[in-house]
């Protein structure tokens, strides 16, 4: 699995529409809980990347509603 099929994923199974449905699952632990799952689903792919937390950003972004580079 890469880093944009996990992120799908999981938007896909926590049901993650916009920025506000993303900040209420993450909770306290912020975006780590998110970049945790991804590392989990995507390791490899997660370790071959200098800056993967940066690669999940950018793909969620893209993905949910909220952001100025959501594009759906």
């Amino acid at each position: 699995m890469n880093l944009k099929s996990a992120v799908e994923f999981i938007v896909s199974v926590e049901n993650l529409r916009s920025k506000h449905d993303l900040d209420t699952w993450c909770g306290d632990m912020g975006r780590q809980k998110l970049y945790l799952y991804v590392k989990r689903l995507a390791p490899t792919h997660w370790q071959r990347i200098r800056t993967p937390e940066n690669s999940v950003r950018a793909l969620y972004q893209k993905m949910l509603t909220g952001y100025k580079i959501f594009n759906h």
